[in-house]
């Protein structure tokens, strides 16, 4: 499986679905699936079941997962982009495919 170029807490744009050209900063990512969890955005509604007898149900807003394919990592100088790797002095690091900066 390839290794997958986007990371915890990187910032990201969606490109695809609902919410297209939000921007947010990765929560979670899940490797096996290739899919990520980006801070408010792709809000669902989900029921949750009452714990005890005094407590009642409710409806909770919760951010659903995307596929990485619906979003792209944001360079500060060009926007949303795409990465490579370049290996620099022993160190391999992320780089942003239109101006060269590391992300």
């Amino acid at each position: 499986m390839n290794k997958l170029k986007i990371h915890k807490d990187d910032i990201v744009e969606v490109i695809a679905g609902k919410d297209k050209g939000k921007r947010g900063s990765i929560v979670r990512v899940f490797k096996q699936k290739r899919c990520v969890i980006v801070s408010d955005i792709n809000i669902i509604k989900k029921t949750l079941k009452r714990q005890n007898k005094q407590d009642s149900g409710r409806i909770a807003d919760i951010e659903a997962s995307l596929h990485i394919s619906n979003v792209a990592i944001v360079c500060k100088k060009c926007g949303h982009t795409r990465v490579k790797y370049k290996i620099s002095g022993g160190l391999k690091s992320r780089v942003c495919r239109k101006c060269g900066d590391i992300v």
